[in-house]
């Protein structure tokens, strides 16, 4: 049986704090960008923890680079 943290339908799925180092912001800066619809996690785990899609992550690190 596939770990969380492994696949989700084919693709890697991210802890807050791998994204966090990705992008370099801080937890509250990821967390904003949750709530204003930037970057959404993808699931959660039982417990409530949030688990973003690599390819969500560098959709918008890609939309941060054209934007600079």
């Amino acid at each position: 049986m596939p770990n969380l943290s492994e696949c989700a339908e084919g693709e890697g799925l991210l802890r807050p704090v791998q994204v966090r180092r990705l992008l370099g912001v801080c937890p509250t800066t990821l967390w904003n960008y949750g709530k204003d619809g930037l970057l959404k996690p993808a699931q959660h785990t039982a417990g409530g923890h949030a688990r973003y899609r690599e390819s969500d992550v560098a959709a918008f690190m890609a939309t941060l680079a054209v934007a600079a």
